[in-house]
């Protein structure tokens, strides 16, 4: 998962969570736990048209997308959606769609790019077929 119960917290504070969570959650951990697992999954679709899966770190540029649409699933649930969670869920998808098609990266985070050892300094590579006409050949 991209974020934790505490991040939500730490994000948009406590009250913000016991809004989104049914009056009669039986375990609120484990509905939260759901609704970021199901909000990395939904950034997880976008970022594996371009990287990896699974990334080899938790990138904390994901954090606060992964918190955005979890609140939005959570809110979803229980019928109190608001134009701010919804627009804040619209954003955090166009930043993983744009992640996946290269337009925004992961920050520091960004996977690097293996050139190998045959590749110039700037990271560029030629390459060519052996010559088929040619003077004296």
């Amino acid at each position: 998962m991209y974020a934790t119960k505490s991040d939500i917290i730490n994000l948009y504070g406590q009250d913000h969570l016991d809004d989104l969570l049914p009056d009669d959650v039986v375990d609120a951990d484990a509905t939260i736990n759901s609704a970021l697992t199901s909000a990395s999954a939904e950034i997880d679709a976008y970022l594996s048209a371009r990287y990896a899966l699974p990334l080899t770190s938790n990138p904390y540029v994901l954090q606060r997308p992964a918190i955005d649409i979890a609140s939005y699933i959570l809110a979803a649930r229980v019928s109190r959606l608001t134009e701010t969670i919804e627009e804040r869920y619209k954003d955090a998808i166009k930043l993983a769609k744009d992640m996946g098609k290269g337009v925004a990266g992961l920050g520091i985070d960004e996977p690097k790019v293996d050139t190998g050892s045959s590749s110039s300094q700037s990271g560029s590579d030629f390459s060519a077929n052996p010559r088929k006409f040619g003077r004296g050949v």
